[in-house]
């Protein structure tokens, strides 16, 4: 008798935890600028290095009816935090440790873009970026200079929209990258860029250079890239028809 209740007391406890970590699991952060207004700020990010350019809500270059972030207002020499002195837009909390982001994004031209992410400040943050060659991609650590902490390869062509997938686990960073149209899982993508580093353990996600950025999803997992059904939203979906659809 007291091992069956041992063993119920077990099950309840264990089934008490999962539940648990259920419930604390969710969608951090979702952004596809429907809401927002053409030629205007994006509601939804704030600037984290004002440098001397601004972004903006645009057509899709693509697509005409769709609205993306174009993240700078002039060309892509003028666009970058160092050097010309572009400026970042950030957006989520400053608290963020760990977690999968997915999006949209498309290179206007063969230059250094990307995205930033465990952004603390202007001299504080971590890099995804892509490199002139349409192959190179790599991580880089901004402390007041620049470390490149991993180099890695992909193919990322300008004037494509491709779908990128940033998971962070502890000091891990793993970078993917496909073409928007590409029906593959990104669990059967071949990672891009992988690395590992340990001196920014918290910060926000955000832009580098000019790069055009659309349906931007950040969760604790993949299964938590999930939207509430709502008529107006371009994607108000489950993630399994995300999934499909990407």
């Amino acid at each position: 008798m007291y091992f069956t209740k041992l063993l119920i007391l077990c099950a309840v406890l264990m089934l008490t935890l999962f539940a648990s970590m259920e419930a604390s699991a969710e969608l951090l952060f979702h952004d596809n600028f429907e809401k927002d207004s053409i030629d205007q700020e994006p509601k939804k990010w704030e600037i984290g290095f004002a440098g001397n350019t601004k972004a903006e809500v645009v057509a899709d270059p693509k697509d005409a009816g769709n609205k993306v972030l174009k993240t700078s207002d002039k060309a892509s020499d003028k666009s970058r935090h160092d050097g010309p002195g572009g400026s970042i837009y950030v957006c989520g909390d400053g608290d963020w440790t760990d977690y999968v982001a997915e999006w949209d994004m498309m290179f206007p031209d063969d230059f250094y873009m990307g995205v930033v992410f465990r952004f603390q400040d202007g001299a504080k943050f971590y890099l995804s970026d892509r490199r002139q060659g349409n192959k190179p991609y790599q991580f880089w650590k901004q402390h007041g200079g620049w470390t490149l902490i991993a180099d890695g390869m992909v193919e990322n062509k300008p004037q494509v929209w491709y779908r990128a997938q940033l998971t962070l686990d502890g000091d891990s960073f793993t970078f993917k990258l496909k073409e928007r149209d590409d029906k593959t899982s990104f669990e059967d993508v071949a990672i891009a860029t992988e690395a590992k580093d340990g001196d920014y353990k918290t910060g926000k996600f955000g832009n580098y250079g000019l790069v055009y950025i659309d349906n931007l999803f950040i969760g604790d997992s993949v299964d938590d890239l999930v939207l509430p059904v709502e008529p107006q939203d371009k994607l108000s979906t489950t993630w399994g028809t995300i999934k499909t659809s990407y």
